[in-house]
């Protein structure tokens, strides 16, 4: 493993190209293709191979089409190759281009958000990755590729950088597996089975939603002895939308582990294209918990995260947002342990809305509420798709009250929490309106109160808890809601918070 030496002030640490091999990840699919009709012309005794004198003239005028295609692009990219390096100095990464148009690109380590590696499948084979450097609101930038075992090593040292520590390899972690990018230094804290990813994929609503929609024409096919339009309009679109589906949440998920190391929270995913993602814990902006209504048998639910600065990679769902695609209680309880040491939703005391608001949401009545302690403030709601979303306090950027002509008309009102928002608008909806309004109030200052703290005690500096598996997990992922009664207005009291008089007005 190549040494990264400590940085010294005004020195160059890293100056290098990427790997020789890259442009040709750029060109695998031409590459393929050229060598595949070779391969297949030659089984079937083609005049190609048959006559080699005149190999030129037996060559289809399209292949040599393709191939100078080929040979042109790959002579850009090796341009492009040579022409660009990235350099790491003692205070910042930069990617210099000295083409035809020169260009320099600078990331002070004190931005990076994140450090990614992802393997798509032709650089996998070739034992390349790429490195996606997360800056928060601007473009991402990319270093593609390099060699597998050098990627984990910017990766880590960029990482160490940006959390204000000193990178030092006089005791080298231990190298990084090529099936799961983990070594045996990095706790493992949930591994999914193909099973378990099978089953959540096949119950999701989205699958049996489309199973739904497009068995109707072929119904009705099959119903009027139409055997043509069963083909086109029946199996065809039904295996077209179900692949797709089970591509994004089966194939792209496989492998799934989220495991802790010094960076910070590590989900590696992907039976192709391996993807790692590295989450810092500390800037965890908000969860949301989802059970659609089929994995209510299977007791499981699915943990979205977000994360100041990381987004969707482009083209595909988005992943980055997935801190757990499906688990059971006790891997809910440790996903969010890893996140939030110390929260037990379970212990949590949920309040209800007021009777009236039954009129205004009927069917997820029962299920509505909200609940608060010294570290997050929680709201949920939902009928065919149950939701909680998990907000820490010092994470809050505003809360706002809300309050329609019906609402307002029974008394009611709706408080929304803001956050980056990548989950929508968490809000706690039809609470009694005096108990909104004190709890807007209070809510921010619980917020202010709770970012002082982490100016006193940064979060991203403190020694990680270690986690100890629960011997006896929740039964259940969702804790019951009070009565209703718990979260109405007594006499211009609000139970167990305030009075009504305690108010600004």
């Amino acid at each position: 493993m190549t040494e990264l030496p400590e940085p010294a002030a005004g020195r160059v640490v890293i100056e290098e190209r990427m790997h020789p091999l890259s442009p040709l990840v750029s060109v695998w699919v031409g590459v393929v293709a050229i060598a595949w009709f070779a391969f297949n012309e030659f089984l079937q005794g083609s005049k190609i191979f048959s006559d080699l004198s005149r190999f030129g003239e037996n060559v289809p005028w399209y292949l040599w089409i393709v191939l100078g295609g080929v040979l042109v692009f790959l002579v850009f990219s090796y341009w492009s190759w040579w022409t660009t390096k990235f350099v790491i100095d003692d205070t910042e990464l930069r990617i210099e281009n000295t083409g035809a148009f020169q260009e320099s690109k600078r990331i002070a380590f004190s931005r990076i958000q994140s450090v990614d590696i992802s393997q798509p499948f032709a650089a996998r084979l070739l034992g390349l990755a790429e490195l996606r450097i997360d800056v928060g609101a601007d473009a991402g930038t990319k270093l593609s590729y390099l060699s597998r075992s050098r990627a984990g090593e910017i990766r880590d040292y960029l990482m160490k950088r940006a959390h204000g520590r000193s990178a030092t390899t006089s005791e080298p972690s231990a190298a990084a597996s090529v099936w799961n990018d983990l070594s045996t230094d990095d706790q493992v804290l949930i591994r999914l089975t193909p099973g378990e990813l099978a089953a959540a994929t096949v119950l999701s609503v989205e699958f049996l939603m489309t199973l739904l929609v497009l068995s109707v024409p072929l119904v009705i096919a099959y119903g009027f002895g139409l055997p043509d339009l069963l083909v086109g309009t029946g199996f065809i679109p039904i295996l077209l939308a179900l692949s797709g589906i089970v591509s994004t949440r089966l194939i792209g998920q496989f492998n799934y582990t989220l495991a802790r190391t010094d960076a910070g929270l590590r989900i590696t995913r992907g039976l192709f294209t391996l993807k790692s993602q590295t989450v810092p814990a500390h800037r965890v902006q908000a969860i949301r918990i989802s059970q659609p209504l089929p994995w209510r048998w299977l007791n499981r639910a699915r943990l979205d995260v977000t994360v100041l600065g990381l987004g969707g990679g482009e083209g595909e769902e988005m992943t980055t947002t997935i801190l757990l695609p499906t688990g059971n209680p006790r891997q809910v309880q440790v996903a969010l342990a890893a996140v939030w040491p110390g929260l037990r939703l379970e212990e949590l005391t949920f309040q209800g809305p007021p009777r009236q608001a039954r009129w205004l949401s009927p069917l997820q009545f029962r299920w509505m509420g909200y609940a608060l302690d010294d570290q997050v403030v929680v709201s949920r709601g939902g009928w065919i798709i149950r939701a909680q979303h998990i907000v820490p306090h010092a994470r809050l950027q505003s809360a706002a009250l809300h309050q329609g002509p019906l609402q307002r008309r029974l008394g009611l009102a709706t408080i929304k929490l803001h956050t980056t928002n990548l989950l929508g608008t968490e809000a706690i909806a039809h609470m009694a309106q005096d108990a909104a309004r004190w709890l807007v109030y209070t809510e921010m200052d619980r917020a202010r109160a709770a970012r002082t703290g982490e100016l006193i005690d940064p979060p991203g500096l403190r020694a990680p808890v270690e986690l100890v598996a629960d011997a006896t997990p929740p039964d259940t992922l969702w804790t019951p809601p009070t009565s209703v009664a718990a979260a109405a207005v007594d006499g211009g009291r609000i139970t167990g918070e305030g009075t009504a008089s305690d108010l600004p007005r």
